[in-house]
């Protein structure tokens, strides 16, 4: 049985102190070179908006779970995935120092920034048990040779390098692919399919009660068979999309935009979501 949940336009939930067991996830920033290959950065104001959000997070949540595809190591000039992730390191220096020497952050690693496992420690897995719930992290891509068509299983990697290729010389590939993605996330439209179904399956067999993936970037909080799925969709092309899971109130939660500066030092909302423009 599906159990919808929809992200809800406006919140105002109060998250009160003291915010032991809150655990914030963010994924798919495909952070680049600041170039027009990084999707991330060709939105004015994104990096202000990330170091906001983040610098009112390790001051308000346990954990801060990066859950892959933070780095765009394909579509680099050449193969050299470890020279392409120290380069971005640099073009984003405060946030390379955040996950460096913040004690809060958890770094999981996704499909086009594997290389964060050898180089920066990224985990594939992440397990948090709390308040008599295991919560299984990962970022989702290990599912791709299940669910996954031909030319993804086989290809997707030449096919992610080829792309910046093209959109070197102009030919912008993602733009139009960005905007239908982010349309139908604001517009709550995404619908579980395959991925959700084999991300919960693997979830059960590893004993979690709650599934928390990225990969696809369709936010989603639904529930299948009894086990709690959600995915944090993205921050590329404008988006702003994060879950806050309160293990203490057994909240578990989507949200599409945060506004610090609404916030005081003991709250945790609202969170607003962000407008279709």
């Amino acid at each position: 049985m599906l159990v919808y949940y929809r992200v809800r336009n406006e919140i105002h939930t109060m998250f009160k102190e003291p915010l032991k067991v809150q655990i914030a996830v963010i994924s798919d920033l495909h952070l680049g070179r600041k170039d027009k290959l990084d999707q991330f950065n060709r939105n004015p104001g994104a990096e202000a908006q990330l170091y906001q959000l983040l610098d009112y997070l390790e001051t308000h949540v346990d954990k801060i779970v990066l859950l892959g595809d933070i780095f765009e190591t394909l579509r680099s000039k050449t193969l050299n995935k470890t020279k392409e992730l120290k380069t971005i390191l640099q073009y984003y220096p405060k946030f390379a120092n955040k996950i460096s020497n913040g004690g809060k952050y958890v770094l999981v690693k996704g499909n086009h920034d594997l290389v964060t496992g050898a180089v920066l420690g990224a985990s594939e897995y992440l397990t948090i048990k709390e308040n008599n719930k295991n919560i299984l992290f990962f970022h989702g891509h290990q599912l791709d040779s299940v669910v996954a068509d031909f030319w993804t299983k086989n290809f997707e990697n030449v096919g992610v390098w080829l792309g910046g290729w093209l959109e070197r010389m102009g030919i912008d590939i993602t733009k139009k692919a960005n905007a239908s993605s982010k349309f139908k996330s604001l517009n709550n439209l995404w619908k579980v399919g395959g991925f959700e179904i084999a991300a919960t399956a693997l979830g059960k067999k590893l004993n979690a009660d709650i599934i928390v993936t990225g990969h696809s970037h369709h936010p989603m909080k639904v529930e299948i068979e009894n086990h709690l799925f959600l995915n944090s969709g993205t921050r590329v092309g404008g988006r702003q999309d994060m879950i806050i899971l309160d293990t203490n109130i057994n909240d578990y939660e989507i949200y599409k935009k945060f506004d610090p500066s609404s916030q005081s030092s003991h709250q945790m909302g609202p969170f607003i979501e962000e407008a279709l423009s």
